[in-house]
C-alpha cells in the first residue's frame, strides 16, 4: 500500500517489485467536503473500525496493538 501525495517526482528501484511480484495499491486522501459531511450526519458509522483506545501514555502499547493483522483503528486519548 502507497499513500502520500508527493510534491515532485518520486523514483525508486521497482525490480523488487517484479521479482518478488508484488501488488501495490496506491491511496489518496479524497474529498475532505463530502466525507467530513457524511460524519456529520452520522452516516458513516466508524465505530467498527476502531478496535482499541489507549490513553497517551500508553501510546508504544498502542502502537504494537496497531501492527496486529488485521487491525484497523487503535486511538490514543490525548484529552
Amino acid at each position: 500500500m502507497l499513500k502520500s501525495t508527493y510534491a515532485g517526482a518520486l523514483t525508486f528501484d521497482a525490480s523488487a517489485v517484479v521479482v518478488h511480484e508484488l501488488t501495490l495499491v496506491g491511496s489518496r486522501c479524497g474529498p475532505f467536503a463530502p466525507a467530513l459531511r457524511l460524519l456529520a450526519e452520522r452516516r458513516v458509522d466508524v465505530e467498527p473500525l476502531i478496535h482499541a483506545r489507549y490513553p497517551l501514555a500508553e501510546a508504544l502499547t498502542a502502537l504494537e496493538h496497531a501492527e496486529r493483522p488485521g487491525v484497523l483503528k487503535v486511538l490514543l486519548d490525548v484529552g
